[in-house]
């Protein structure tokens, strides 16, 4: 548990706070039983205090073996340059300007498919 500084990462100070480790930044219980695949969260929303941070479940989701940001790291910096938008169209600009276009594509919004209802032939009843 711990935290570190946006300059580590290379990311703006000016838009990360911070980086914790171990849990949530504004004490929430997190992650919970039902976050088992989230390994990290940005608060990015105006309203939140702790507007500014990124909060990561886990060391091994902040660098790469080249002491890189993870694609994770650089996914939650990306909801700090856009925010409020969640997944939409100012975070995926953040992320392809970032250099991670193909995760701004994982993240489009996919058309609704319609179920093709197969019709049955109709039966003619003899006369």
């Amino acid at each position: 548990m711990g935290w570190y500084r946006a300059q580590e990462f290379g990311f703006d100070p000016r838009r990360c706070r911070g980086i914790h480790v171990g849990g949530c930044v504004a004490g929430r219980r997190w992650p919970r039983q039902s976050d088992w695949d989230v390994d990290a969260h940005a608060h990015n929303t105006d309203h939140d205090p702790w507007f500014g941070w990124i909060c990561v479940a886990s060391e091994r989701s902040l660098f790469t073996a080249s002491r890189r940001p993870t694609r994770v790291m650089v996914h939650e910096y990306a909801h700090l340059l856009a925010p409020n938008s969640r997944h939409g169209a100012a975070w995926q600009e953040a992320i392809t300007a970032l250099g991670y276009p193909s995760e701004a594509e994982w993240h489009r919004p996919r058309p609704l498919r319609r179920p093709v209802r197969l019709r049955r032939p109709v039966r003619r009843r003899a006369a």
